[in-house]
């Protein structure tokens, strides 16, 4: 039977026996705690808010509708004779559609027009029951309307609608004075004065018998200067011709004795 060769064991230095058994030592003391699946994870705290209880979201609101407006009726009128300053009266009224009085002043306006323009002549009030008087001295033909702009106040049954009374056209009253003296000579000049109302630029035609003798033109003021020379014994007149701003006329007559 063969022999086999021995094989010396080499042994672990002492030094290092105390070490290796204190680790094993200290890792048999420490306990294993089991492993938890992911799954059972304790779940982050979520923050703490103060909740509020839900409330329903409101409506818009409607505002109330305003109360329908009534409709006014407006008038205007001239009433009586032309005074000697070429003043001309006139009368207006204010009221429901139906002709009912509206119970309380109300403020009122005339408005005119000369030509093709509009503008404000006066402001004024109605009593209580409707009625304004007003006066107005026109330089020219006027067309003249009275305007109410409505009314929302308490003080009435109802609000008020604007109206407009129907237009009125009223005549200026023109007016020529002629002064001449009552004798002259025969084939002399002389001189003739005279007045136009109402004043401004105008042309005049200064007639003898009937027949034009000269024509004139008044200054600013309407007032108008002219010499004349006769033949025989004359009636003078003179005659503002008519346009469209406003009516002709004529003045009284004047006898010139001639001599």
């Amino acid at each position: 039977m063969p022999v086999l060769p021995q094989v010396p064991l080499t042994r672990r230095p002492r030094a290092l026996r105390p070490l290796a058994a204190a680790v094993l030592g200290a890792a048999l003391l420490v306990p294993l705690a089991p492993a938890l699946p992911a799954s059972a994870a304790p779940a982050p705290a979520a923050p703490h808010t103060s909740a509020k209880p839900a409330t329903k979201p409101t409506k818009p609101t409607k505002p109330a509708a305003k109360p329908a407006e009534r409709a006014t009726r407006a008038t205007l009128s001239a009433y009586g004779d032309v005074d000697g300053s070429g003043r001309v009266h006139l009368t207006g009224s204010l009221s429901w559609s139906n002709g009912k009085a509206l119970r309380h002043q109300q403020k009122v306006e005339l408005w005119g027009r000369t030509g093709t323009t509009w503008s404000l002549v006066r402001r004024t009030t109605t009593d209580r029951a409707g009625d304004v008087e007003l006066s107005v001295t026109p330089t020219a033909n006027t067309t003249y309307q009275l305007r109410y702009a409505g009314s929302r106040s308490s003080s009435l049954s109802s609000p008020a609608k604007a109206a407009k009374s129907r237009t009125l056209t009223v005549h200026a009253v023109s007016r020529v004075a002629l002064t001449s003296p009552a004798k002259a000579k025969r084939g002399e000049r002389f001189v003739i004065k005279g007045t136009v109302n109402p004043g401004g630029s105008r042309r005049v035609i200064v007639l003898g018998n009937g027949q034009t003798v000269t024509t004139l033109t008044t200054r600013a003021d309407g007032t108008f200067t002219g010499h004349v020379r006769l033949q025989m014994t004359t009636t003078l007149s003179v005659v503002l011709p008519g346009s469209t701003n406003l009516d002709g006329t004529v003045s009284g007559p004047r006898r010139v004795r001639v001599s």
